[in-house]
């Protein structure tokens, strides 16, 4: 292959990049492509855990009280409407931050995917999130999406102040929950148009 059929893919991955992450930030990716949930970064240090359900990614001394950062739910509101507990809500982005003395000695990044049993890590069902939490909700679209604003900064022990990005690949395109029609159902629905049409036909005539 020479260079010419080599600047196609490499343009395509460019934008791809640009389109999901802001210039010179850290980065933390969650996909569900792949079971167990993958987790990537670009943070040196940090430690990830990874399950079917949920994946987090750590940096520092994680233990004892957290403060919330930021959360953001993604949803699907078509077939799977009904997974964690309801409202749509089928993975939730989690980032929390331990302070110490007035440093900042730990963060965490947890993404948690649609559960179907008892919550684990100690939070609700994802469906019983309000619809306003953290930026809003996010519609899944199957693909690699953005979930904290492009502006988005957080600080890390050791690194200080840094601009963060973090983003998710969904296992589910919002677009498959639009329902299909059956043979059956269009027939009965052709049937009684038909019907309807010709009642009306018979008063036209009758007057």
């Amino acid at each position: 292959m020479n260079t010419k059929q080599l600047f196609g893919p490499v343009a395509l991955i460019g934008v791809c990049l640009v389109g999901t992450t802001p210039a010179d930030a850290a980065a933390i990716s969650f996909s569900e492509a792949t079971d167990p949930i993958t987790v990537t970064t670009d943070i040196l240090g940090a430690t990830t855990t990874t399950s079917s359900e949920s994946a987090s990614l750590s940096l520092g001394n994680v233990t004892g009280p957290s403060t919330l950062v930021f959360r953001r739910q993604m949803i699907n509101m078509g077939t799977m409407t009904g997974e964690g507990g309801g409202g749509g809500v089928s993975d939730i982005l989690q980032l929390d931050s331990f302070v110490s003395g007035g440093a900042t000695v730990g963060f965490l990044a947890t993404f948690r995917s649609d559960p179907e049993t008892v919550p684990e890590m100690g939070l609700p069902p994802l469906g019983n999130f309000p619809n306003t939490t953290a930026n809003g909700n996010l519609l899944e679209t199957g693909a690699l999406q953005l979930l904290t604003p492009a502006d988005f900064t957080v600080t890390l022990p050791g690194l200080g102040s840094v601009s963060l990005a973090v983003s998710a690949q969904s296992d589910a395109d919002e677009s498959e929950g639009v329902p299909v029609p059956e043979p059956s159902t269009l027939a009965l629905l052709a049937a009684g148009l038909l019907g309807f049409g010709m009642i009306r036909r018979r008063r036209r005539t009758s007057v």
